[in-house]
């Protein structure tokens, strides 16, 4: 058993359940400032339960994954950004094919704060789903009670299973806030109005504009690229250069802050989406590794659209 309230230095502790852990454990473990995670059971009536007594449902437990973060790195606001996004939080006790109250959705908060944070990201949340005419959200927001490790064989279950079964079932709407606070939601209405339909759907629907076709593609004028929602700065022309693919690259942002960065699962497989940090609207996505001769060796592949060049 450990206990929810523990923290190490520099360190904070958040618990969730979307389902089966093994995908969400994923999910949480591939974002930056996420030093560790576990999974394990939490909110039932026994202790030391066994996967086989959670599964039966007699517990009352429900799956959990417990993350530990460098809060300097990643807030809290964002994990809970990540969370309404990996599942559905509309369905009870289920997601997808699993069925049962151990796969039920449930944030276990280990302060005021944190709790807080989790009831305003689930008003916000729940506004997005009534705009778009889903159903009400279903998740259990909860002092975190005792954690109690899952068997050996579960942790990290799909690093050692790459192919392995990853169920969840998410309802596909972005959180539509900015993620650090919640101080800036944007005003989609008033975004619609100004701004092409092409604009509208890569920014607030993470769309993508067809390569070569954008106006900064190969854009070589010195100034300072804003997002075109908020008009936050987001990089500069010193740290454009040309890759070839398509679209207006860039091998660093302006600042780390300026940006969020969220594991895309939408083509079957891991990449790394790229959010404006202030409005949480999409810009593009970053691959690294890939040869070009840049500092970072970094390739911030980002959308025309979301952006607004302001020149020098």
């Amino acid at each position: 058993m450990m206990s929810a309230h523990e923290n190490l230095s520099n360190t904070a502790t958040a618990y969730f359940a979307t389902g089966c852990f093994w995908g969400a454990e994923r999910r949480f473990w591939q974002m930056a400032g996420v030093l560790n995670t576990s999974v394990g059971y939490m909110g039932g009536s026994t202790s030391t339960p066994t996967y086989k007594e959670v599964c039966t449902g007699a517990t009352g437990h429900a799956e959990v994954v417990r993350v530990e973060f460098d809060p300097a790195q990643i807030s809290y606001e964002q994990l809970l950004s990540a969370f309404w996004e990996m599942h559905d939080p509309t369905t009870l006790n289920r997601q997808g094919n699993d069925v049962g109250t151990q796969y039920r959705s449930a944030i276990f908060f280990v302060d005021e704060n944190q709790q807080n944070a989790a009831q305003r990201s689930k008003e916000i949340y729940q506004g997005e789903l009534d705009r778009l005419g889903f159903e009400s959200i279903t998740t259990e927001i909860t002092l975190a009670p005792s954690f109690w490790a899952a068997e050996e064989y579960h942790q990290r279950y799909l690093e050692k299973n790459p192919n392995g079964y990853d169920c969840h079932a998410t309802t596909g709407v972005p959180f539509p806030a900015l993620v650090k606070g919640y101080s800036h939601p944007i005003d989609e209405n008033e975004l619609k109005s100004r701004v092409d339909n092409l604009s509208f759907n890569v920014l607030r629907r993470a769309a993508t504009e067809a390569p070569f076709s954008g106006e900064y593609t190969d854009e070589e004028s010195v100034g300072v690229y804003r997002c075109k929602a908020c008009n936050s700065e987001l990089f500069r022309s010193e740290h454009k250069f040309h890759s070839g693919c398509g679209w207006p690259s860039f091998y660093q942002p302006t600042a780390n802050d300026a940006v969020e960065l969220i594991a895309d699962h939408s083509l079957g497989r891991v990449r790394t989406e790229v959010r404006c940090a202030r409005c949480g609207s999409h810009l593009g996505h970053v691959f690294e590794g890939e040869g070009y001769d840049t500092p970072t060796d970094e390739r911030w592949c980002i959308n025309s659209v979301s952006l607004v060049l302001e020149k020098k």
